[in-house]
């Protein structure tokens, strides 16, 4: 079986940009998003396709690359490609190209395939056809989701945030419109809330470099959850979003 890369065109909205400056990272997580979905969907390995087996998929880490963002009024385009499994994990890349098709932005997603009735993964290659990848390379060599390489994450809290030196940005409450299809908070918002976590006044040019991100917990509706910050030694920033004393999500992001 033969397959290709997705390509899918966007004009850049006002809404998508805040009216004003580049591409939010909000947005940019929605774009990928949708075109992993329906991808997913033309293989045959969508969402519908995994609920009528009793299975979904769940995104569980990630790894945005940026090099500069589009304005309102650029047309760009969004490319996917699965990108084969490895261990637990189905892989998926992610491009975003302007309008000459030059590389603006690039990620690396990791997913469950889970199984909805005993409440765990699945090992994908298992599942998947061995033929469902594209072979080309990373959109950036040194791109790998998840925060568990040694020293790229503080050790796990204990006790309350402050005493382990991070700092409150605000508190939410998770409501619908933050609920995906699997009836808990849809990735692009965390990625907006960690990003957000960051106060402006930190982040220099407000650019976003680089965006790694673990889902480490479902947050459902009518949860309470804070997002604090701490930056890192080497400049970066980490922030994490807590349910009380639990950990979320947790991300890296460094500004230009």
């Amino acid at each position: 079986m033969s397959i290709e890369a997705l390509d899918t065109e966007h004009l850049i909205r006002g809404y998508d940009c805040g009216y004003g400056g580049p591409l939010k990272p909000f947005s940019l997580a929605n774009f990928f998003q949708e075109a992993a979905g329906e991808h997913a969907a033309k293989l045959g390995i969508g969402m519908d396709a995994l609920f009528s087996l009793g299975r979904t998929w769940m995104l569980s880490r990630i790894d945005i690359g940026i090099e500069r963002l589009p304005l309102t009024g650029d047309r760009v385009v969004v490319r996917t490609w699965p990108f084969g499994t490895e261990r637990v994990f189905a892989m998926r890349c992610m491009e975003l190209l302007d309008s000459q098709g030059r590389r603006m932005a690039g990620a690396l997603y990791n997913y469950f395939i889970y199984d909805i009735e005993n409440g765990r993964p699945l090992r994908p290659e298992r599942i998947l056809d061995p033929d469902l990848k594209v072979d080309r390379p990373l959109p950036y060599a040194d791109l790998s989701p998840g925060l568990h390489e040694p020293g790229l994450f503080p050790v796990e809290l204990s006790g309350k945030p402050e005493d382990s030196g991070w700092r409150s940005a605000f508190g939410l409450d998770v409501s619908p419109y933050h609920i995906d299809n699997n009836g808990h908070v849809n990735n692009a918002h965390f990625v907006n809330w960690l990003c957000d976590a960051v106060p402006p006044e930190e982040r220099g040019s407000g650019q976003a470099r680089r965006i790694k991100v673990d889902f480490v917990s479902e947050a459902k509706r009518g949860e309470r959850l804070v997002a604090c910050w701490r930056k890192n030694e080497l400049g970066d920033f980490h922030s994490i979003i807590l349910r009380e004393s639990q950990v979320v999500a947790r991300a890296l992001t460094r500004w230009e």
